[in-house]
């Protein structure tokens, strides 16, 4: 597999991401260079900004790859 291909298989998962406004993502979408985060609440605030859930946003693969996988 490459990082394409894995990252393909978690879309819809959740992950620790420290360019999220929560520092907790969602993995909506892969192309070829970056990856498209949906900003989730953090299990670890227990009161997220209302503002900052739901936020969008792209990343490099190799970051979104290391997310989930290293």
């Amino acid at each position: 597999m490459n990082k394409i291909q894995d990252l393909k298989s978690v879309i819809g998962k959740d992950t620790s991401q420290n360019q999220s406004p929560t520092c907790r993502a969602r993995l909506v979408k892969v192309n070829k260079v970056n990856s498209t985060f949906e900003s989730v609440p953090s299990p670890y605030n227990k009161f997220p900004k209302p503002e900052f859930v739901g936020v969008k946003y792209k990343v490099p693969n190799w970051i979104a790859w290391n997310s989930f996988f290293y």
